[in-house]
């Protein structure tokens, strides 16, 4: 907005803290926050509102479990496009597509279910 304020109350940040640290725990912080990817703030703020427990793996093992099923998706829908442009797409192709879909749903449901596990 042209005031520079932000547009919604609850987007905005009033209130600032300091806080005294000795150089170990800066030197933990900083590397807390490298692996979590994000600036000092954000990791606090997550701090606070998770209670004390960030996860910093997101960034590596569910952005390669996205573009794994990302990949999935794409050949899925290259088969699909295939059979009509072909103009014959067979059942027992698409069984395939199906049990294939299927068995990875429920392994994402299991990795999802480790992941829940992990962090409580």
């Amino acid at each position: 907005m042209a005031d520079g304020k932000r547009r919604y109350k609850s987007d905005r940040k009033d209130y600032k803290i300091s806080v005294k640290m000795s150089e170990r725990d800066m030197d933990i912080l900083d590397v807390a926050v490298r692996k979590s990817g994000k600036t000092v703030s954000e990791y606090v703020r997550e701090l606070i509102r998770l209670g004390g427990n960030v996860d910093f793996r997101y960034p590596e093992d569910r952005a390669r479990v996205i573009r794994i099923f990302s990949g999935i998706a794409n050949n899925i829908n290259q088969a699909v496009r295939l059979g009509n442009t072909q103009g014959e797409l067979y059942f027992s192709d698409i069984d395939k597509l199906q049990r294939s879909l299927n068995e990875i749903k429920s392994l994402f449901r299991e990795v999802l279910e480790i992941w829940r596990l992990q962090r409580s």
